[in-house]
């Protein structure tokens, strides 16, 4: 088989009447998939008008998490789509694997940010599944596989009226009556993934279609076991059987689970440092809040002298630690928004920021992103690991509360620089730097969505500042820099236009 400008390379799959090759595109030198339809074994025109309706679908939604078309084309004897290879194999296999509920939630909101763009351009995808979401070799996940998505503005002839369309194990109940259909046909399959990546087992187990789509028209949401009980609010509210009762669009469900996210990363925050009440003579007692709960420990005389010695010691580390440290106090992107307002009185989070503070006092904060690593002065180990745990706490919180790059040394990016300028290479540092990247991905593809393209820019260009080679961000760079490209290109023809008539 020969298909101009493409070398076959393998078989990778088959299904129905299409076949799926692996390829490499001789004019670009990437590999891509090329999904295939041999025109004589179409049973019908319709099938093939089918085919190619999922290559002009995708190639109109433009998102981060939706894969890719490169081409769509025809030769004598087929029909073929050129995409995107993503090789980070699918969400099944990441299910047998075992995923956390904070993985969970984060799979949940962006392919929920996918599907809110397909929604807002009028198409449902009706076969979302682990099988149709795929991971980028960075851990991106993408929504793939919309051959038999539907126009919801258009009475499609391509499928009849009462056709069961769809995977069974996914399928909401007004999908399985064969009923019309809204967005919220895909909300529910959605969480009914959710309850598989957090359980490992199906929510409606069955050997046979008809035992499983009954289970969905008839059978009671399942129930998550207690240990993920938080949970259940969350997934009925995406699998209800009266989709009145779900959430009324995906904006809502990528809402839903961040808050989620959010808890999640608090459940998992050590102790909170405690923080000092005052007298004239020094602290008397220290409060700290352990599994939500706020603890009092009145501290005797040597505690407090304890206490007064240890922060002296933290200044004195704070100051040696300034010789071999570059860090930004925040990024100076103009007519960024701030995240969150600031705050006015004081919080437990202000409070444990001044102990820190005052341990790492009088640093100098040159503006870049730049994180020079040196030898960091010999210090007590006790010390340093009660620095860390506090940096820790303070990183996590201000991730939580979305105090990504500001305000000026007090937010996330600040406290994990200073763990890794504390301890080389940690993995919490690493891992939280990544998470800032990722959370300014969301927020651009939310600017993106709602067509608020400046704003996705700036998210963005700090996004990758943060980690330059977030996968995520560089494909969100891809869409604005050929969006601003394409906008452009029209408006010369435009204007072309205007002169030559």
């Amino acid at each position: 088989m020969k298909i101009p400008g493409f070398q076959i390379q393998e078989t990778i799959g088959a299904g129905g009447m299409a076949t799926v090759y692996l390829a490499l595109q001789e004019s670009l030198g990437r590999s891509v998939v090329l999904k295939t339809l041999h025109k004589a074994d179409a049973p019908s025109e319709s099938y093939a008008e089918r085919f190619l309706n999922e290559a002009r679908i995708i190639a109109a939604l433009r998102h981060p998490h939706i894969i890719t078309i490169y081409d769509v084309g025809t030769t004598d004897e087929l029909l073929y789509i050129a995409m995107e290879y993503v090789d980070g194999g699918d969400l099944g296999a990441r299910i047998r694997a075992g995923l956390e509920p904070s993985e969970a939630l984060d799979i949940v909101a962006k392919i929920a940010s996918a599907l809110q763009c397909a929604h807002c351009e009028g198409v449902i995808h009706r076969d979302v599944k682990p099988a149709n979401i795929l991971f980028r070799h960075d851990g991106t996940p993408v929504l793939s596989d919309f051959g038999i998505a539907k126009q919801i503005t258009v009475d499609s002839e391509l499928t009849a009226t009462g056709t069961i369309v769809g995977s069974p194990v996914y399928m909401s109940p007004e999908q399985a009556e064969g009923t019309p259909l809204d967005v919220r046909t895909d909300i529910y399959s959605l969480g009914i993934i959710f309850y598989e990546m957090l359980t490992g087992r199906r929510a409606y187990p069955g050997d046979s279609a008809i035992k499983i789509i009954l289970q969905h028209l008839q059978g009671p949401i399942p129930t998550l076991p207690k240990e993920l009980e938080r949970f259940q609010s969350f997934l009925e509210r995406m699998a209800a059987k009266d989709r009145e009762q779900r959430f009324g669009d995906a904006a809502a469900v990528v809402a839903a689970a961040q808050k989620l996210q959010r808890e999640e990363l608090t459940r998992h925050t050590p102790p909170s440092p405690p923080r000092m009440v005052a007298t004239p003579d020094g602290p008397t007692a220290a409060i700290a809040t352990v599994e939500g709960q706020t603890v009092v420990v009145p501290l005797a005389q040597p505690e407090r002298k304890r206490l007064r010695a240890l922060l002296s010691s933290l200044a004195l580390f704070g100051a040696g630690l300034a010789t071999f440290y570059v860090y930004t106090e925040t990024l100076k992107i103009p007519g960024i928004v701030r995240l969150q307002p600031e705050v006015v009185e004081t919080s437990p989070t202000e409070i444990a920021s001044r102990l820190v503070e005052q341990s790492l006092a009088h640093t100098t904060q040159p503006a870049n992103l730049n994180r020079a690593h040196g030898t960091i002065p010999s210090t007590p180990e006790p010390l340093r690991r009660d620095v860390m745990q506090a940096l820790i706490w303070l990183a996590r919180n201000s991730l939580k509360d979305d105090r990504l790059t500001h305000p000026p040394a007090d937010n996330a990016h600040y406290y994990y620089s200073r763990l890794l300028a504390l301890d080389p290479g940690n993995e919490q540092a690493l891992r939280g730097f990544h998470r800032i990247a990722e959370r300014y991905a969301v927020l651009a593809e939310q600017e993106y969505a709602h067509r608020r393209y400046k704003k996705a820019q700036a998210y963005v260009t700090i996004g990758l500042q943060v980690q330059p080679d977030h996968d995520g961000l560089h494909t969100l760079q891809s869409l604005i820099d050929e969006r601003d490209r394409s906008w452009f290109e029209g408006l010369i023809e435009f204007v072309s236009g205007g002169e030559t008539g």
